[in-house]
This record gives structure tokens, sequence and C-alpha cells, in this order.
């Protein structure tokens, strides 16, 4: 119960209290029924002592139960006197109180309480309540006297204590009041027995004393004891040596006890003290003092002593009468000149001063006198009195401190009166000046009362007891001296001080006297001298208003030097110790104490009122070391501050601030370094890096110091003189880490030393636009010269450290691109953008630039939806873009312009260009803001799809471009999607961009089901597909939609729209149905797992996760935490297509078993490449216009609308790439069985080129490839889209490495890279940037789209070629036989034939690149010193081709007709037309016309003639059976295929050689030559050739006619045909 409850039920009267008591459970207050007579008088006595705050909480029947007991204890009681004893509070109904309560009973007499509650304050406790009833006496007589106190619980010793002390008390209570009038009657028979005595005291003396004392009779002093005294003397009648002997009979009140002593604290001495023999010698016949007898009774004090003379007949004095007691407080306010004694020894010293009566000297001594300390008034003697009223009248004139000093006239104690000036008075000062006067005696301060009257002067009056009594008596004028300075104030010293003081100018010591007024606490005070406060003002005033904190370092004298004292100067909020302490314990540092001040700064002319806290905190090292203040006292300050303001960061790493010494920056670097090692994932941890620098803090200065040789601009320094003391450093870092122990701190240095010597560029000696390092590190590193690093190694890497953000981009080759991440992920972002990267790579293989990825995260955000969560992430986000550029080069007028302070390791290196990606698809426009910012090169190129730009959702392109891998998926099983309806379940939600877009894409989709990070969508029938497409069309075009906005009654029976968030979901049977959930109920994560289990065609994913994996792989590969309870495995799936319009939807691992299981998939970089690829066209197509608006042939007011008239053919040239892409994997993928091994060669070839990891990249390990080899199977699409990625890349690296993208032929290309409304900038496109990788680019393309992935590698194993060669080849070959066309016209059969059809005829196409591609890349000349430009041979063979394809039908031998024949049925039964299946299966002989066309030229035979010889030579000598037997001859081994197919071009080399040696036999054909022509001259001149020619013919017959052709066989033919072209030449 709270006190105000217990208020409220205190009755008002305490008739109704006694009522109430009356009536409750409490029985011993009645009798007879009735309230007793007695009890009633107890209880009203309680009623009037139970005030509001007495009762506290306690309530009134608690109050009525503990009166009850205490009422019955009392009835029970047997002691004559006070019984007392103390219990447990117990309440109502036994209820125990948090409570103890003395109870006292007995009979009443004065001083009951007040001694009671004395001693209860001498051993301090605190009283709860007090009530004091009174009751008739139980034994019937008088009345009792009833006490009871509530206190705190007390401890069982403490409550005996207090039993024993209160009973004692009580004793002398009894024995004082019992004997009072007996002490009162001999105190007045003194007064008489004195007034008659003879004595040598002076007559006024004796009447003085007599009027005393029975003025003290008259209820002036409170008895409290008497003994009489015998002095003994000699037999010459002297006093003796001895103490005065006790009259026993005489002793009353406390004096009865014998142990108690009056004017000494232990036994009486057995000697007169000098004192007491004075004290007998004088004539005063009475002496008024303090005794040593401290008083029980009443109040709590050293008891007064009056002592009185007793005289014998002859006039001497033969003892003494002591009285003990205590001046009544009517003594005190008594005026003097009523008090005996008093009024004659004020009167003397008025007397004595001369003073005119009446004047203001006279009443001012007279006003001293009488407020003077009464009980020291009584002490003093007159003299003493009369310097010390004097002495306080001056003081009056010229307030100042002065002590008036006064030994005890028994040599016990001194009294001090000191008076100070009222203003300068404290506690502090009262202490002070007792201990100061307590030192000067040799004692101790007793007790001290102090008084503040009106004047100006404080008064305390000092008692110093056990003083030293063999001291010599002090100087008072020293005394008076030190105690004024000890009132002269801190502010006093601080202002004269501050006016000395060299560390203030003139106009500096005026502002800190105004702000600093009063500024400094009284804490402060004490604990600082002034010297100390003025370094810490001039420290205060010399921060800058928007410094939050400044810290200094220091020692005091007499520390040891591995201490360290650190104040901190805050403004505004204190210093939480809770944060302070790990700064310094990551510095190094053991805190060993702390305190702190505020201090509140006054206006100031410039200024507002300030808050400052001063912290000053005691710290030592940790580790014992000294600490080298000088060295590193400032750089210790900095660092503070620069971590308490945000500027650094706390770990460590800070250690090396105090231990090297080092900055803050430093510090830093060293941290940035060692944290780009942990992001690796293989370096040792953080703590171990940490340990690592402190410990061999030798190697961590090297360290510096190599990176400062290498990096600092400020050094005039050639590169080469750079080199060489970067590498003596290095030199010096391995000589000392061999002294290095640890192994663990071996690698850790090892590791951050060479990554220094790794790293390339660095932004750490910029300063921004004020002129200070900036906020934030970056490093350009060579990834290849980091041994460290898990694979893929990027070409290049620029990591950004900072307090706010850390970040990474990769990028694997000058030219890349990819987006910027926002990560959640603090520890290991670099592995996880490592991982988009590899995606990137397989994505940007059909783009100019290779792959890149970025990642930041920002590591002080507010918490999630806070405010100001998204500002702190955009501001992370621009630190890491200015990270970025910071260290790359930038263009001007056609120059490479190097960034300034940046040391360049490296070549020229402009290119960067970044994209949006998770947490960041808005932030281009941010992007390139800082892009102009930097005034970089690129402008809004630097970030596509801002503002001016290409919106990717708008034009829902990446959406667009995973939907022809979709449609390509239905098509080649045979289904129509635009056409025909069919069933989808996806992941996303309509306002998202590539679900939005996608389900937008077809309206003939059935959406069962999808679900995205807040609810589930279930429409388990859907029958109207239109009305379903509108309302997805309506959510998308509608803003911030999710699927609760759907309209529901669009929803087939069972279904609904069901939040993530509920507990359950209750399954319906139709979603049962769908699910094959087989419970009423089921979590949002059950269900979503069965969905992704579920019966559909088309599985779309288009929202971030990763959820499906392998069965052989677990959740943790997957590398998608949050979606581990949903994630399924790839074997389960029962979709028939899974489209990745979203990255990471699936494991590598995962597509590639579902592709295993017959399902249909790619990979995400290959159906979502769109995105990048329009992104890529946007940079591209804003270089080339800015050009143009350069040279003035576009103004820049148009180029906007330029660019967004370009975007829907943009769109088309993307989409023509995912179009040919995803193509290019199909027909990899109908001959994956027998292209194997030529898949695994190339992988071998790029692995062993450290171009590609299998096992990063999940392709087939040797061991994997053999059991496919067993099995008969070939790669799967997600295995084919990585080689014809990396193929690509390989191909591409290679093309712009060489000459040919500066052939004239791409001039053409070039255009039509470009959307048809730039063609007419073609001077500008020549000057393009990146007009060489952009050509290089779209020829990889086209190379592999058309002849697969492996295609390159195999035509240089035929023809020993070049890459490059190859290349050229290949695009004279597409050119000189028209292939471009064909394709068109294959592709634009979809949907209209049967995809198996389309896919062959592409086979075919492929094919007959193959055989051209050889012939050129071994004959066109390419790799001739002087080689042609690809035109030239275009033009060498073009015509000669498209004249045989007119007659190739006659020309052809038997065996290559029919074999025409065959190919030309098979491409017709898959459906292909007749007249394209003809024309792709005349594609193979039609590559025989090269041979023509070089036979033609060479030998001058017209072309059609020479054709026709050709054939004939080659059927005569089987040569074309040859060719068609090795070149589809199947083997095992790689090297017998390689073999076979170089004899298959052999045998086309010699079919070629021999014809054009027998046009020379035969001459100039006539112009009527035909067939049978060629026949008889051919059959001549083979005669004329003789045995040769007929062992060549034998040879051939005989192994023509013993079955198929083998490999030995072949062998054995082509040597033959060798021995014949080698006798006709």
């Amino acid at each position: 119960m709270d006190a105000a409850t217990a208020r409220q039920e205190l009755p008002k009267t305490a008739d109704q209290f006694v009522d109430q008591a009356a009536k409750g459970p409490w029985p011993a207050f009645r009798a007879n029924g009735a309230i007793d007579a007695a009890a009633e008088m107890f209880l009203r006595g309680l009623y009037e002592d139970a005030s509001d705050d007495e009762l506290g909480d306690l309530s009134v029947e608690d109050f009525a139960a503990l009166a009850h007991d205490f009422w019955i204890w009392r009835a029970e009681r047997e002691c004559e006197d006070q019984c007392l004893r103390i219990r447990r509070g117990v309440g109502v109904g036994g209820k125990q109180l948090d409570r103890d309560v003395l109870e006292i009973a007995g009979p009443d007499m004065p001083f009951l309480v007040d001694s009671v509650m004395g001693e209860l304050a001498d051993q301090g406790i605190t009283s709860l309540a007090m009530f004091h009833p009174l009751a008739p006496s139980a034994k019937g007589k008088g009345r009792d006297s009833l006490i009871q106190i509530h206190m705190p619980r007390l401890s069982a010793q403490k409550a005996k204590d207090l039993l024993d002390g209160v009973r004692a008390s009580l004793a002398d209570v009894r024995s004082s009041v019992g004997d009072f009038q007996a002490m009162r009657k001999r105190m007045l028979d003194c007064a008489d027995e004195l007034e008659k005595a003879k004595s040598n005291a002076a007559p006024s003396d004796v009447a003085e004393s007599v009027a005393l004392l029975r003025w003290l009779a008259a209820d002036k002093f409170t008895f409290l004891g008497s003994r009489d005294y015998q002095y003994v003397r000699d037999a010459k009648g002297a006093l003796t040596p001895h103490e005065p002997d006790i009259i026993e009979d005489t002793c009353l009140g406390v004096l009865r006890d014998f142990d108690r002593y009056v004017l000494r604290t232990t036994a009486e001495p057995m000697v007169l003290t000098p004192e007491l023999k004075r004290l007998v010698a004088e004539p005063t016949p009475l002496v008024v003092a303090k005794s040593t007898l401290y008083a029980r009774v009443h109040r709590r004090a050293m008891a007064d002593y009056i002592g009185v003379k007793r005289y014998n007949d002859q006039g001497e004095v033969i003892g003494e009468i002591r009285f003990v007691g205590l001046f009544t407080s009517e003594s005190f306010t008594e005026p003097t000149r009523n008090i005996p004694m008093l009024r004659k020894k004020a009167d003397w010293v008025m007397n004595q001063t001369g003073f005119a009566p009446g004047g203001h000297n006279a009443k001012t001594m007279r006003k001293i006198i009488e407020y003077y300390p009464r009980e020291e008034l009584w002490q003093v003697s007159r003299e003493e009195l009369l310097e010390m009223a004097r002495g306080v009248l001056h003081l009056l004139d010229r307030p100042r401190a002065r002590v008036f000093a006064r030994r005890d006239r028994f040599n016990r104690f001194v009294t001090a009166l000191v008076y100070i000036p009222k203003d300068r008075y404290d506690t502090d000062v009262r202490v002070a000046a007792g201990n100061l006067i307590a030192q000067a005696y040799g004692g101790q301060v007793e007790s001290f009362q102090p008084q503040l009257g009106e004047g100006q002067l404080a008064r305390v009056l000092f008692v110093i007891g056990d003083i030293d009594k063999t001291r010599a008596e002090p100087n008072l004028h020293k005394l008076d001296l030190e105690l004024a300075a000890l009132t002269r104030t801190w502010e006093d010293d601080f202002a004269q001080d501050l006016m000395r003081s060299e560390r203030f100018d003139t106009g500096a010591r005026e502002e800190v006297s105004t702000r600093f007024n009063q500024a400094f606490t009284a804490a402060y005070r004490e604990r600082y001298t002034v010297d100390e406060a003025l370094i810490d003002t001039a420290e205060i005033m010399s921060g800058r208003d928007d410094e939050t904190i400044r810290a200094r370092a220091y020692r005091r004298p007499g520390d040891a030097d591995n201490i360290m004292r650190c104040k901190f100067y805050a403004r505004g909020d204190v210093l939480a110790l809770s944060a302070t302490v790990p700064i310094l314990e990551n510095m190094g540092l053991f805190v060993d104490s702390e305190v702190n001040f505020e201090l509140q700064l006054q206006q100031g002319a410039f200024h507002a009122p300030q808050r400052i806290h001063v912290h000053d905190i005691e710290c030592r090292s940790a580790d014992g070391k000294t600490i080298d203040l000088e060295r590193a006292g400032a750089l210790f300050e900095q660092a503070f501050a620069a971590v308490w303001t945000g500027k650094a960061e706390s770990d460590g790493f800070n250690k090396l601030i105090l231990s090297l010494p080092c900055s803050w920056r430093e510090a830093a670097l060293i941290r940035a370094l060692a944290r780009y090692r942990q992001q690796t994932g293989l370096d040792p941890t953080q703590a171990m890096q940490e340990q690592a620098l402190a410990n061999n803090t030798k190697i961590a200065a090297l360290i510096l110091a190599f990176f400062k040789a290498r990096f600092d601009p400020h050094l005039p320094e050639s590169m080469d003189t750079r080199l060489a003391r970067s590498s003596k450093l290095e030199f010096m870092i391995e000589s000392t880490l061999t002294e290095v122990v640890s192994l663990d701190e071996d690698r850790a240095l090892r590791r951050i030393s060479q990554l220094v010597k790794a790293i390339r560029r660095t932004n750490y000696y910029q300063v921004g636009e004020d002129q200070q390092p900036k906020s934030y590190m970056s490093f350009k590193i060579d990834s290849h010269a980091v041994a460290e690093l898990p694979a893929p190694k990027p070409y290049r890497e620029i990591w950004v450290a900072s307090p706010q953000v850390e970040g990474v981009h990769l990028r694997f080759g000058p030219v890349a691109r990819g987006g910027l991440r926002w990560s959640d992920r603090r520890d290991d972002f670099r592995t996880e953008v490592l991982d988009l990267v590899k995606a990137q790579q397989v994505k940007n293989a059909i783009i100019v630039p290779v792959g890149a990825k970025g990642g930041f995260f920002p590591k002080r955000l507010p918490a999630r939806g806070a405010p100001g969560f998204q500002e702190a992430g955009v501001e992370a986000y621009k630190t890491f873009l200015r990270g970025l550029l910071d260290i790359t080069d930038n263009i001007k007028n056609d120059d490479i312009k190097p960034p300034l302070d940046v040391i360049r390791w490296d070549e020229d290196d402009p290119y960067l260009v970044v994209a949006a990606d998770k947490g960041t698809a808005t932030f281009s426009d941010i992007a390139n803001g800082i892009s102009a910012d930097y005034g970089h090169w690129l402008g809004d190129a630097f970030a596509s799809g801002g503002s001016v730009g290409y919106d990717h959702k708008a034009m829902g392109i990446t959406a667009k471009g995973a939907w022809e891998a979709v449609k390509r998926h239905f098509r080649e099983i045979g289904k129509n999607i635009q056409e025909e309806e069919f069933t989808v379940i996806g992941v996303g939600d309509m306002s998202g961009d590539v679900f939005g877009n996608g389900m937008l894409l077809s309206r003939k989709i059935r959406l069962l089901a999808a679900f995205d990070h807040r609810d589930i969508f279930i429409d388990p029938n859907p029958k109207d597909c239109e009305k379903s497409f509108d309302e997805r069309k309506r959510l998308f075009d509608t803003p911030r939609t999710s699927w609760q906005d759907y309209d529901k009654k669009l929803i087939s029976k069972g279904g609904g729209v069901f939040s993530r968030s509920s507990k359950t979901i209750d399954i319906s049977p139709e979603i049962a149905a769908l699910t094959g959930i087989d419970k009423p109920q089921a979590t949002p994560a059950e269900l979503m797992t069965a969905l992704l289990k579920a019966q559909c065609e088309l599985m779309w994913f288009g929202g971030i996760g990763t959820y499906i994996k392998a069965r052989a792989e677990t959740n943790a590969d997957a590398g998608d935490k949050a979606n581990d309870g949903l994630r399924v495995d790839a074997e389960d799936l029962k979709a028939l297509v899974v489209g990745e319009g979203a990255n990471l939807g699936v494991t590598q691992k995962g597509r590639i078993a579902f592709a295993r299981t017959g399902g249909r998939v790619n990979t995400d970089a290959i159906d979502n490449s769109a995105g990048v690829d329009t992104s890529d066209h946007e940079v591209n197509i804003k270089i080339l216009v800015a050009e143009v608006i350069r040279t003035g042939a576009l103004k820049e007011d148009k180029r906007d609308k330029l660019l967004e008239s370009m975007t829907d053919e943009v769109g088309a040239l993307v989409l023509q790439n995912n179009y040919d892409q995803t193509a290019a994997i199909s027909v990899a993928q109908t001959s994956a069985v027998n292209d194997l091994d030529s898949h695994e060669r190339f992988i071998q070839r790029l692995e062993s080129e450290g171009k590609l990891s299998r096992r990063v990249e999940g392709l087939p390990l040797t061991g994997e490839f053999a059991a496919l080899r067993g099995a008969k199977l070939g790669l799967t699409r997600p295995e084919l889209a990585k080689l014809v990625a990396y193929s690509k890349i390989n191909l591409f690296d290679a093309i712009v490495a060489s000459k040919a993208p500066d052939d004239p032929a791409f001039q053409e290309p070039l255009k039509a890279y470009f959307p048809r409304e730039l063609s007419k900038f073609e001077s500008q496109m020549a000057n393009h940037r990146l007009r060489r990788e952009i050509i290089a680019t779209c020829l990889a393309n086209d190379l592999v789209n058309r002849c697969g992935p492996s295609f390159v590698d195999r035509i240089k194993e035929i023809s020993r070629a070049r890459t490059v060669t190859v290349a050229c080849a290949f695009e004279a070959s597409r050119r000189i036989f028209e292939l471009e066309d064909l394709v068109d016209r294959i592709n634009a059969l979809d949907n209209k034939i049967p995809a198996a059809a389309q896919i062959a005829l592409h086979q075919r196409v492929g094919g007959a690149l193959r055989r051209a591609v050889t012939y050129l890349a071994r004959n066109a000349g390419f790799e001739s010193e002087t080689p042609p430009s690809i035109l030239d041979v275009v033009k060498r063979y073009y015509a000669p081709v498209r004249e045989q394809r007119a007659t190739i039908m006659h020309d052809l031998s038997r065996i290559e007709r029919d074999r025409v024949d065959v190919r030309r049925a098979d491409l017709v039964a898959l459906g292909a037309p007749e007249a394209l299946a003809e024309e792709a299966a005349l594609l193979s002989p039609l590559t025989l016309s090269l041979d023509v066309a070089d036979m033609a030229r060479n030998t001058k035979w017209p072309v059609v003639a020479a054709s026709t010889l050709h054939c004939v030579i080659g059927a005569e000598l089987g040569l074309d059976a040859l060719r068609d037997a090795a070149t589809n001859m199947k083997l095992e081994q790689h090297w017998d295929r390689l073999v076979v197919r170089r004899a298959a071009g052999d045998f086309g080399e010699a079919q070629l050689k021999l014809a054009e040696a027998a046009a020379r036999s035969i001459g100039q054909p006539p112009n009527d030559a035909n067939n049978a022509w060629a026949t008889e001259v051919a059959q001549k001149w083979l005669a004329s050739l003789g045995q040769p020619a007929q062992r060549a013919r034998s040879a051939f017959a005989e192994l023509d006619g013993q079955g198929p052709w083998t490999f030995a066989k072949l062998m054995l033919i082509a040597a033959e045909f060798n021995a014949l072209v080698a006798a006709v030449r």
C-alpha cells in the first residue's frame, strides 16, 4: 500500500480511531464489551502522534495491530523500571512488515524521548516513526510512558547494540531525574556555604558566584550529577601532589558511578595536574568549564562543569564540589546583563575598551559580547574576551579571515573562534580551517558550530580535542595568514593567474573572464589547481565551434612511464564511460579511474552559453610497456577525437597509435588493408591480425614506410627511385619476418605486406575541398598479384574503406561493367560480389565490357525503417563511388588525365562503368551526379538507366530478354506460348520489374501461384486468361501495389492471397490438389515450399532469392540463409521450364540436376542478360553522341530526345542477342554428346591458361567427364551456357588484342551495332573510344552463336592457325557464302516448322562454316607477312563461289550427290521446307568452291570448267569418298579424331593440287567443255602419270572393297595420295 492510500484510510478524529480500534480484531483494547479506559488513553495518545509523515505507507489496520501487540506486552512486563524490546513489525493478520520496532514501557519521567532518540542518532539509525502515548500505570501508580519507535530492519548485532545503548541512556535518565532535587538542593546549600565562608576571594567575586549558583538552580541548569572532593595537604599544610579524594556519600546522579570522570576521560590521575594546582591556588571561588563527561540525558553533548570551592575556617581551600549537567535553553537566550558572573565579565570588558557609552563602537562591542558563543563566554577569561572582542570589532570594519584560539584552562582542548567572509565560506573552507587549526595544536576537530548572521562574516566555533599538551603555543598571526590563504577562493587565483598567463592574448583573456565566470564547479576546483584549469581553458577555447570533443594526454609529476592521463572536453552531453572505455582499451590502455565535471560557460560576444563536460581518465598501458607521451600524446589526442566523431573506427588496430606510434589515419590504413584481407575469406581473423601487428610493431612500421615509399606523391622521387627504395623496404620486411615465431602472425603480416605491393593506386594522399585528408580510402589492386585470393581472380579490383562504408569493385578486364549492390553481408560481401560477378561474366559475354560487379556495406545505418535509413545508405553509396572515381583516369580533349596526387603503378585505365543492382535500382542518377562532380569523361554514361537513359523497367527489357529464352524452351518442346495457354508459378509480385513485366509478355499465361517477401498468391484453376492478364496489368501500372491488391473476385475457388506473416494458412481442397499438401493447415513456409515443387509448365523467377538447389548441396552452399526454410531440391521440381528473370534463383548445380532430369533451363546470366546489354548499348551510344556533340554535328539540347527516340530499336538490338545466344545453346545441346570430347579439351585449355576454374563454374571434373562419356551423355544447357560465355570472352580477348578490329570489313557491323538513326555519324563512330571493343564483341558473339563454343579450338587444331585468323576466316566465310541471309530465313520459321528442323538447319550452316573456315585459315593468307583484308579475301572468293552455286548439282560426284540427297531428306523429314532443306544440304559440298576458286585463279581456268575438272579428279581417284569417310568417322580418342580431321583436309588439298596439275597439263579448256570432256581428259592425264597414279588407284580400290573405312585404312590410303601428289609436283 502506498503512502497516499494509507493517509486516506487514517480516521479524521481520535474518536473515530478509538472506535475503529475498539471494534477491530484487537481484544486487549476492550473490557466488558467496551473500550478500556486505559487503552483509550493509550490510543488517543497514539493518534495524536500519528501525523501523515509518521505513518508513511503504514495502513491504519497495521498501525492498530502494532499498537495492540505493544499494549499486550506492556501489560505483561515485570520490570520495575523501563522495559524495552526490539521486534519485527507484525501487521494485521500476522503480516510481516518491512520494519523493526523498538518499544519502551515504564514509569513516565522527563527526558525519556530525547535521550532515546539521541541514542538512535548516535548509532546512526534512522527512525521511520515515533509514538509516545501515556497511559495509567500498569502497577496502579502514576502514569506509564509508552514509546514505540519504527526503524528499518536491523541486523542482530545492530539490534543488540541499540538495546545496550538505550538501557544505558535510560539508566542515566533515572539517575539524574531521581537525584534532581537533591542536586538542586546541594547547589543552593553551596551558595549558602560560600556566602558565609571565609576566603581570599574578593567579596564581589563571592557575591557573583553565589548569585550564579542560585540563578542556575532556578531551572537554568539540567543536573546530571554532583560529587564532593577533599584536597589532601601534607603536614606543613601544603597541597600534596595527589588528586583530591572523593567523598563517597556525596555522590549524586550519574556521578554515583565512580567510573564516571569529570575532568578527564580515563581514570582520575594519581597526581594533580599543573592546571588543577593553579585552580586551587586561584582566589576565584567558582569555576565554569566543560567537563569530559558525555551527556546521554536530554541532549548529546559534553556536559558543563560547575566547580565550587570549599574553605576551612582559616580561608584555605580544602575541597571542591563539582556539578555536571547542561545549561538549559533559557540560559542561552537570557541577556548577559541578567546572568551573574557573565555580566561582570562583560562590564569589565566594556570599561577596558574606553568607548563612550552609547557610541557606535560601544554598541557594536556590546553586541559582539552578547552574541559571543554562550558556552565559550562562560569559559573565556575576561582578558581573553577583551582581546577577542576587539579583534572581532576590527573585522567588522574590514571583513577578512581571522582565528581566535583559546586553550582550555585544564589544557584538555582548544576552542577556536574563526571568522570568514560570508561569500567565501563553504563546507570546504570550514573543513580546511578546522584541519588547519587542529594541525597547529596537534589535535583533531571534535565539534564545530557555524553561524551565518546578517553581517558579512560567517563564524565557526571549533573544539579541537586530543591536543598535544606539550606542543608550544602556535603563532596565531601565521594561522591568520594561512586561514586567509584558505579563504582566498580558487576563482581569485584563477582570475589573477589568467591575467598573467601567456596562453592567452589580451582579447582571449577578456573572453575567458566573461565566459568562464562561475564556470568551474566546487568539485572541479577541489580536484584541480588553477594552473591545470588554465590548461583546460586553453584547450576549450582553442576548439572550433563545430568541434564536439577535444582530447589531451598528460602525466602528473610522479606518474610511472606506463601511465597516461586523458582529459576529454565534450560540448553538450556527457561522455558515457561505457562508450569511452572501449575506445581506450582498443588503443591498448587499461582504465583505472574516471571523474567528470560539467562547466557552464557564459554567453560571450560571439558565443551562446555552452555546456562543456571535462572528463579526466587515468589509464595505463595494458601490456605494462612504456608510453612515449612526447611522441604519441598528440597522435592519441587526434585519434580519440577522430574515433569519437566517427572519422575513425575503434578496434584493436588502434593499439598501433601508441605503440608505434602512428597517426589514426595510418592505423586506419592498416585496418583497411587488413579488412580487405579478411574479405577474401582465406586470412586469419581480425583478432589475429590485430595481435600480429601489436606484437610486431617494427614490421607494422616498415609496412607503413613501404606504402609511403610507393604512393606518397609529395616525395620528390622518380618511379625508378621509388621502386628501388620500396624494394629495399620490402627486403627489410622479409628479413624481419624471419624473426616472427608465430606462423599465424607471420601469415597475417606477410599478406598485408604483399597486398601493399599488389596495390596499383590509392587515394590515401588526396585531400578534399577543405584541404583535409578524405574520410575514406580507396585502393586499386592487381588481383593476380595477390597470391591468396579465391578463384576466379579479377583483372583489377578497387577496395574502398571508411568508418561509414566498405566496398569492393571487381572487374575482369580493362573494359568491364556491372552493377553495384547494397550488401547486407558485412564480413564477406566480397564473396557475395565474386559469386555475382561469375554470373556477370557469363552475362557480359554478349556485350562489349567483360564482367564486373561491386558491392558496398553501409556500416552505420539506423535501424531498417527508421528515419534516415535510406539517406544513410545513399551517402554510403556516394562515398563508395567517390572512392572508385578518385583513382580512375579521366579523358580530357582526347588525352588521358591521371587523378591528382595518385602515384600510378599501372597503365592508363579510364574506363569505369557501373549500373544498378539490388538496393541501388534507382541510384543511377545519383551515380551520374557524382560522375558530373568529377567531370568524368563518360558523363551520364557512367551509370546506365538514369533519368536520361533507358529505363529497364519501362522497357521491360530484362524480362523480355528472359522471355526469349522461355519462348525457345517451349518452342523446342512444341508449344507456342504466345498462342497457347500454359501454367506458371513464380516468385515475385506485379510491382516488380522482372516479374511484373514478365507476366505481361503473354496473354495466355495461367498464373497458378506466386509469392514475394510479403504475400502468397494462389489461383488454383484460373479460368479466364484475359481477365487475369488485365488484372495483372492493372497492378503493374499502379504504383506500390502488392498481391493483397489483386481483385479477389477473379481468383478461382479455394485460392486467395495469404500474408507470409500468418502463423498458419488453411489448405483448401484446391490448394491441396495443386500442392500435394495433405493436412488442413500449413505454415507459409510449408506452403511456399510445396508451390516450388508443384506441377506447372513454367517456373518464373522474378524476385530476389535462391530457391532451388541440387540434392547433393546443402543450404549453406546456396548462400541465401533467408530462404533456407523454403528451398527445394531441383530433382523434386515438376515444372517443365525454369525461367530465371532474376539472379541466383537456382544454384548452378541445381540447374544441372534439373536439366539431367529432363527439365529445360539455361542460367540466370543467359536469361536476364538483356538488362546489361541495354545498359552497354546506352553507354556506347552516349559515348558516341558525346563525340558527335563535341564535333558540332549535333546540338546538345537535341541529345535527350534523340536518345529517347531510339528506345525501341535499342530494345530490338538487345533482344536479337538474347535470341541468338539461346539458339547457340540449343544447337550446342543437340550435338553435346558427340562434342563432349571437344568440350572437355576446351575446358582443359582454359583452365591451364588460368582463365577458368571448373570447380568455381560448376563444370565437370575429369572423372565426371569419363562418367558422362561412359553413359553417352553430353553437357547440359546450364553447362553449355558457361562454355558459350567463356568461349566468347576468350575469343574477344584475342580479337581485341589483334589488328582485326581495324579491318575495313567491320565498318558496317560497327554501324549495325548502333540504331539506324546514328548511322549518319559514321566518322564519329570511327573515332569511338570503344570501337575496337565493340567490333571484337560483335564478331565473337556471331562466331560462337553460329559455330558453337569449341569451334575455334577445333579449327585451330586442324589448321594450326591463330585464334584471330580463325575469326577473320569466319567473317570472310559467312560473307562469301551469304550465310547470314540463310540464318535469317531459318529463324523466320519460328513456330512455323518444328524447332528440331531449325536446329538441324543451323547445324548444316555450322558444318559448312567449319570446312570453309578451315580452308580459309590455311589458304587465305591471313598469317602472311602482308595479310589481306577480310574484304580482299571476300572479293577473291565471292564471285567464284556464287558462280559455282548455280551449277553445283551438275558438278557433284555420285557419292556427294547421294550424301546431299540424304541430308535433304533428313531435313525435310524434320519439317524443313524443300527448298531450304536442299540449300542447306548443299552447303558442305559448296565449300569446295573455295578450292575451285583458288584452282581457277592459279590455273587461269574458267570457274565452271575448273569446278568440273576438280569434281572429276575427286571422283576418279575416290578422294570425295575418302573425304566423306574421314569427315563422318566416329572415333573414341581425341588424337585419332584430330588425325582423321586433318586427313580429311589433306584429301581435299590433294584433290586441289592434283586438279591444278591436271589443268596445267591439259591446258586451257574449250569453250564447250562439259563433264564428259572433263572425264575424258582427266582419265588420259591420270594414265599419263603411270605407276604412281596406278598405285594410288589400286590401293583405293583394294581398301574400299574390304568393308567400311577405318582409321588404319585411311592412314594407308593417305600415304599413297601424298606420294602421288609428291610425284606430280
